[in-house]
């Protein structure tokens, strides 16, 4: 015992010294990314805010969007989950409902904001989010062709590979991605679904 602490005693400024200064390294560190934090988040919350409020702005024009949650048995469902949604107004009047809806695609999961008119068909659609998606196909969802398809549609929205009709509430898929179009579609008819539970008179 009395070796070892002899050998810290003659190490001392080889040991102790390093020692400290990392410490106070890591302490400096520490308390600069909690300081950066503190000054970047409202920032970032900020700009998150306003990406939001222009995606909602694509797809239906408002002068307010009203944020409101409300938990939801979708059908098939054992379970409710709470839904984010936005009541869109002009003035006090309830002009329509937006929605965002995340389902699974071929590569991961895609996000689809959802705007609905008060008589429940759909008034635009906006994909947010297919960079999981293959490059070239799924992908291609993002175009305005395949988006717009939903304009006007209602419950039960299906999908096909050619030959649509939008009076039998069908969508044509995106050549060779069936599977981020069936995805997008979900998220749709979910978003659909939503309107129904949270609209007045539009179902429990």
């Amino acid at each position: 015992m009395s070796s070892f602490t002899d050998f810290i005693k003659s190490n001392k400024d080889s040991i102790i010294k390093p020692t400290v200064v990392m410490v106070c390294i890591c302490i400096v560190v520490t308390l600069a990314l909690s300081l950066s934090n503190l000054v970047t988040a409202p920032k970032i919350k900020v700009l998150e805010e306003k990406t939001q409020k222009d995606a909602m702005s694509r797809v239906i024009k408002a002068d307010n969007y009203k944020r409101e949650t409300k938990d939801i048995t979708f059908d098939g469902g054992d379970t409710s989950e709470t839904v984010t949604y936005y009541t869109a107004k002009n003035s006090k009047k309830i002009i329509g409902y937006i929605f965002v809806m995340n389902e699974k695609g071929y590569g991961g999961d895609v996000s689809v904001m959802t705007a609905i008119n008060t008589d429940g068909t759909v008034k635009a659609v906006d994909i947010l989010d297919v960079s999981n998606e293959t490059p070239g196909l799924g992908q291609n969802s993002k175009k305005e062709s395949f988006y717009s398809q939903y304009k006007g549609l209602k419950n039960n929205i299906s999908v096909v590979k050619n030959s649509t009709d939008s009076s039998n509430n069908e969508i044509q898929a995106v050549t060779g991605a069936t599977i981020t179009s069936k995805a997008v579609t979900k998220a749709v008819n979910k978003s659909l679904e939503a309107f129904k539970k949270v609209s007045k008179g539009g179902g429990k």
